[in-house]
């Protein structure tokens, strides 16, 4: 993702291998000079996410903390909306730093807590994820366990324990950062770098690789579930199941495939980021077919992170495209606003 501590600095990243000052200030400005669209592309796309994002987020909030949108199904989500809207703020941050060069994060203590809660709140949203996915897939399929695990309050422990855990998971980040004071700059700190690629590859490839996988799954299974229980209710009772529990389901299976089909692309890239590195050994940038091959990518990274990062943006539009409950919900609630506003 556009935040996972590979992107996190310019000089951290994989296709570098140099954790230098020095080399950061380099890249940057050869970025700056042959390549301004990786700065451009994010100001203009993650403009229009932060318009939409921040109220979006918001409203799913609200709604899924009203009754009768309070489910265990709905306590997962306001949980995602929260972390999803705590991800903008910090992304926001992390913009007005290294795009805009207004200094939010570059400085001692932030240095080292930043990247703790950027990570957490990243690795947040899969996890929520994959948590209303199981329980979904409970409630479809072992119907009679719905009472027993799928609860507002065993909801509420599972996302105290997630959150618990994605805290410890992300608190690594404040060791391997450190403030430079010299340069007056986050970097990586001296010495560490092998240990700090082997801990984001294991964590990384985790988060937003083999969760989804895990997510893609279950929903695979969970919709064959859904149709033999729709033929089996056919045939013993002329009807299908009750149709607010597959709205519900065919919502949430939306907003799942939506962040599978949006994370797993932003993974495959930064696998094959190494078969496209700088030639920092030459530096006639506008001649050499290496430094173009880069440049290339890069320009193509930063287009399929900022779609990638959408799904931190667009949960609110998919409830109200996909939810016909969550929609009229949504209407009475402003209805009953503007009456007594």
């Amino acid at each position: 993702m556009n935040g996972t501590t590979t992107s996190w600095n310019i000089s951290s990243s994989s296709e570098l291998d140099e954790t230098s000052t020095e080399m950061f200030l380099e890249m940057h400005v050869i970025y700056k000079e042959h390549l301004p669209v990786i700065y451009e592309i994010p100001k203009i796309i993650k403009a229009v996410m932060y318009v939409f994002g921040f109220p979006g987020n918001i409203l799913a909030c609200i709604m899924w903390l009203q009754r009768p949108l309070l489910h265990s199904s709905g306590c997962y989500l306001a949980s995602l909306a929260i972390s999803d809207l705590l991800f903008l703020v910090l992304s926001m941050m992390f913009d007005l730093e290294y795009i805009w060069e207004i200094k939010t994060i570059g400085v001692p203590v932030i240095c080292q807590a930043f990247p703790v809660i950027y990570m957490a709140v990243q690795y947040m949203s899969p996890l929520l994820t994959m948590a209303f996915t199981v329980e979904r897939l409970i409630s479809v399929r072992f119907p009679l366990g719905r009472r027993i695990y799928c609860t507002v309050k065993r909801a509420a422990m599972v996302n105290l324990f997630l959150a618990l855990f994605v805290l410890v998971a992300g608190g690594i980040q404040a060791y391997i950062w450190d403030y430079d004071y010299e340069h007056h700059a986050c970097n990586i700190r001296i010495g560490i770098d092998e240990f700090r690629k082997q801990w984001t590859w294991v964590t990384e490839s985790t988060m937003f690789v083999l969760v989804p996988v895990l997510i893609l799954v279950m929903n695979v299974l969970l919709i064959f579930t859904i149709r033999r229980s729709k033929r089996r209710s056919r045939h013993l009772y002329g009807s299908p199941p009750p149709k607010h529990r597959s709205a519900t389901t065919k919502m949430l299976l939306v907003v799942s495939f939506y962040l599978i089909f949006t994370t797993l692309p932003v993974s495959i890239l930064y696998a094959i980021g190494d078969f496209f590195p700088p030639n920092t050994a030459n530096y006639d940038v506008d001649n050499d077919p290496l430094w173009q091959s880069h440049f290339k990518y890069m320009v193509v990274r930063e287009a399929v992170y900022a779609i990638g990062m959408s799904h931190y943006v667009c949960n609110f539009y998919l409830y109200l495209a996909t939810g016909h409950r969550f929609r009229m919900e949504t209407k009475r609630y402003f209805q009953h606003f503007v009456k007594n506003g």
